[in-house]
């Protein structure tokens, strides 16, 4: 749509974004006399029976959400054989983009941002709920009353919304995430907590986790761990350790580092129980520092939204509107423990600064679908067993960063993965002349499991410790079979690699490196091949650049 169309009775002031699920624009609803952020879907979905139905039950579960950082949502449905959903119009700048363009925030503006947009994921939460994809560009920051630039406000002055639900799932749903054909996955990977990429099932602790992301970065000016393609980031989220934000930035108080990498651990059970109880723990550990964060206004600037409206067809052909209804007066019992009981309860307003608007930077607010990643297409068709294909693709491709130079992953067949083995693949005759004739690669749950099954074969077959540290060390002159551990140039072990020979006299390579979660058996093809040829390939082909 173009500037002048219409749709229903709705006039295209602007289009703001378009991509592979539809577009958004600016337009003028000539029933209410306002301008609205109008998310309108390509037609295909709404030919999609079963997409229509999942978008009207997330559109209505959204809707229902009444929390001030949660951007309202007018109406929805459908016109002219097109969904849309009519949302708040929300003048300013992303979180994503300021960070972009000033660095880090005051520590206590970045604790009072983060804390706005935990009481929209708490209300999320307790409506059964995860978002599933809390980034910077997801949090929108009103413009200000001054027109000023963003760069230049403080703790307080700020009113945030938490946008874009459209990936969001039920507390509980089991889903692992979905490579697309460029290798994005649903979501942003820079973000995503660990269960994300083991097909655990979804919770509040998943949300939490991608909000420590934020604060991370909000306070650093740095994500947690450094940029890198889908499957490095993997990586890292399951099994790096991220650094502590005083590390990266002096003078930031220490005490935050223990709230802010809780909100990070692994183990979603060993995270803060709630988005709240996260942002209340660094609210205070900024107390104990002597910062003081000032408390938002309750609501935003300007009249407020009314109950949202399904609409069935176009409103000028005389079909009716149905009202949802009034808003809740009591929310329902929530779906996981809540905040702490010392978590402080919402105050009013302080009139910590004024509510601002300016900048002119008309954002939609996102909230059911992203449009910028044409890519992100396939999220209609992310369920049941194909989110279990999709999770085993996500996991191949976590495995074969990891193959050697010389196999093309489409050539591996897929093996029953066994105890602690997340996904097996058998990889067949190497293409090499001096390659194995058999290739054995398994990604397990964690670098600590790898390791555990390089050991379970080390003492299978009596294997012992050889001296020195690179494949070159790995059988003795002698012929001696064991195992070294592998170092980088400045003598830190990175890895290890065992040497052996099995019953029918062929040589066998056994690896696993310390910081992934691989772990690889081939097998050499037995004759004129020894060790020292496979060892030859295994250089060539599989050593790492670094080592």
């Amino acid at each position: 749509m173009d500037a002048g169309d219409t749709f229903g009775p709705y006039r295209v002031l602007g289009v703001l974004g378009r991509g592979g699920m539809g577009e958004v624009v600016r337009a003028l609803d000539a029933e209410h006399e306002r301008e609205v952020a109008l998310k309108v879907l390509h037609p295909q979905w709404a030919g999609d029976e079963s997409y229509r139905e999942r978008f009207r039950r997330e559109a209505r579960v959204v809707a229902r959400l009444r929390e001030p950082h949660v951007v309202p949502i007018h109406r929805y449905g459908e016109v002219d054989g097109r969904l849309f959903l009519d949302m708040r119009l929300v003048e300013g700048e992303d979180l994503a983009g300021l960070l972009r363009r000033t660095g880090p925030l005051d520590p206590a503006r970045a604790v009072d941002v983060v804390g706005q947009v935990a009481r929209a994921l708490d209300a999320a939460h307790a409506d059964g709920l995860v978002h599933r994809d809390v980034k910077p560009s997801n949090v929108l920051l009103v413009a200000r009353a001054d027109g000023g630039d963003l760069a230049g406000s403080v703790a307080g002055d700020d009113f945030a919304y938490l946008v874009d639900f459209g990936i969001a799932r039920p507390v509980g749903e089991q889903t692992g995430p979905s490579l697309t054909g460029t290798g994005l996955t649903i979501g942003s990977t820079e973000y995503m907590a660990p269960e994300r990429f083991q097909g655990r099932e979804l919770s509040p602790a998943t949300d939490v986790y991608s909000l420590a992301c934020v604060l991370f970065e909000a306070l650093t000016g740095r994500r947690p761990f450094p940029p890198g393609d889908a499957v490095a980031q993997m990586h890292a989220h399951l099994d790096a350790t991220p650094p502590p934000p005083s590390a990266l930035r002096p003078g930031l108080p220490q005490v935050l580092d223990g709230v802010v990498l809780r909100g990070l651990a692994k183990d979603p059970a060993q995270r803060w129980t709630s988005a709240g109880g996260m942002a209340a723990a660094a609210r205070a550990a900024l107390g104990v520092s002597g910062i003081e964060v000032p408390r938002p206004a309750e609501r935003p600037p300007g009249p407020h939204g009314t109950a949202p409206t399904v609409v069935g067809g176009a409103p000028d052909a005389g079909r009716p509107v149905t009202a949802l209804g009034p808003a809740r007066t009591s929310a329902p019992p929530p779906a996981f423990p809540g905040p702490p009981p010392w978590a402080p309860s919402p105050a009013a307003p302080t009139g910590g600064g004024p509510r601002r608007r300016g900048l002119q930077v008309a954002l939609a607010a996102l909230a059911v679908l992203a449009v910028g990643l044409g890519t992100w297409a396939a999220i209609a068709t992310v369920r049941g067993g194909q989110a279990r294909a999709d999770l085993a693709d996500a996991r191949q491709a976590l495995l074969a960063v990891d193959l050697p130079r010389d196999v093309d992953p489409a050539s591996c067949t897929r093996t029953d993965p066994g105890d602690g083995v997340l996904i097996g693949l058998d990889c067949g005759v190497s293409p090499s002349a001096d390659g194995p004739s058999s290739q054995s690669y398994a990604l397990s749950a964690s670098p600590g499991a790898a390791a555990a099954a390089f050991d379970a074969l080390v003492a299978q077959d009596g294997l012992t410790q050889l001296d020195g540290d690179s494949s070159s060390d790995c059988s003795g002159l002698d012929g001696d079979q064991g195992w070294v551990r592998l170092t980088d140039f400045d003598g830190q072990p990175r890895g290890r690699l065992s040497c052996s020979v099995d019953a029918d006299g062929a040589p066998r390579l056994t690896w696993t490196w310390d910081d992934r979660s691989g772990y690889a058996t081939v097998t050499g093809r037995g004759g004129q091949q020894g060790l020292s040829e496979l060892l030859g390939w295994w250089r060539d082909e599989v050593d790492r650049d670094d080592l």
